[in-house]
């Protein structure tokens, strides 16, 4: 009986250690690299996109170039211009993805869109009251 006991508690240990191992994860590493439907993933987790460059043209024809910067900043190129203004922001709140730019003649520019953690980003903005989309991709 002493032999169950101790091989019951141990086995309960285990179990526990397992489960809350499963609570922590890696800063910076997707719970679920697998993606939705793939194995080993369940879908409802997304990449962050610190760090990351991405680039597109709007549905205005403008040429977009986005860096992704640590301390909540964008690093910007506009028409292959570049611009470093600590005015211009993003935030990322699970796969709600939004970006602040300053400093256009007719006022800022937001952005929303989701990230799903894929290789590309579908935004929506507003430019003196017209609304455009621009999907930028990584790289």
């Amino acid at each position: 009986m002493t032999i169950r006991r101790t091989l019951s508690t141990a086995s309960v240990a285990l179990l526990l250690i397992a489960a809350l191992t499963a609570c922590f994860s890696i800063p910076g590493v997707p719970t679920n690299p697998g993606g939705g439907g793939n194995p080993g993933g369940g879908g409802t987790e997304t990449a962050d996109l610190t760090g990351t460059t991405w680039g597109g043209t709007d549905s205005d024809g403008d040429k977009w170039g986005f860096e992704f910067q640590s301390d909540g900043t964008i690093g910007l190129e506009f028409n292959d211009e570049p611009y470093d203004d600590p005015a211009d922001t993003w935030t990322q709140t699970g796969s709600a993805v939004t970006l602040h730019v300053t400093g256009f003649e007719d006022g800022d520019i937001d952005f929303t869109g989701t990230y799903d953690g894929g290789s590309s980003l579908s935004l929506t903005g507003d430019y003196a009251g017209r609304p455009f989309t621009l999907t930028i991709t990584e790289g």
